[in-house]
């Protein structure tokens, strides 16, 4: 890790996105084969992107710390 709490955020988030992505590509591919299998894959990415979004927010929480004063809470 950084000394950058927001970076790391950052390629946390982009890491995520690019699972996301190979798990919805996964079930595309499945889907004519194996439904049970596409959609197994299709709720992995839907977890990401409910983890994806978490890490929205605390991006932009730290957005938020970035323009208080230092010590302001």
């Amino acid at each position: 890790m950084s000394d950058d709490p927001l970076a790391d955020l950052r390629k946390i988030r982009a890491a995520f996105a690019e699972d996301r992505r190979a798990h919805i590509k996964e079930a595309a591919s499945l889907l004519a084969a194996n439904r049970h299998a596409a959609f197994q894959e299709a709720r992995e990415a839907l977890e990401l992107q409910a983890d994806i979004e978490a890490l929205d927010r605390a991006i932009a929480d730290e957005e938020s710390l970035g323009d208080r004063p230092k010590g302001a809470a």
